[in-house]
């Protein structure tokens, strides 16, 4: 576990925060373009609609990518317990 001063635990706080924004954002924009992009071909997978699969079945494996990508290129694990002595608040 790392050990972080205030500042730089809400630096990486806010660093996961906007990272999962950019995610869930770019989720939302795979499933709309997935099924409202591809809603007019006629095609079909495992006897269901092509956009319905690529909207739903596509978003969720991609979700599964990104969450991992999030996990080990911007999460850290650190404490988020005070460190700082009680003494030198005083």
């Amino acid at each position: 576990m790392k050990k972080m001063s205030y500042k730089e635990k809400f630096v990486q706080m806010n660093k996961e925060a906007k990272a999962t924004w950019i995610v869930a954002a770019i989720l939302i924009a795979y499933w709309w373009i997935a099924g409202f992009g591809t809603a007019g071909m006629d095609y079909t997978i495992f006897h269901m609609p092509g956009w319905f699969v690529l909207s739903n079945f596509g978003v969720w494996i991609l979700s599964i990518v990104l969450v991992w990508v999030l996990t080990a290129k911007v999460f850290e694990d650190f404490s988020l317990e005070d460190d700082e002595d009680e003494t030198t608040k005083e």
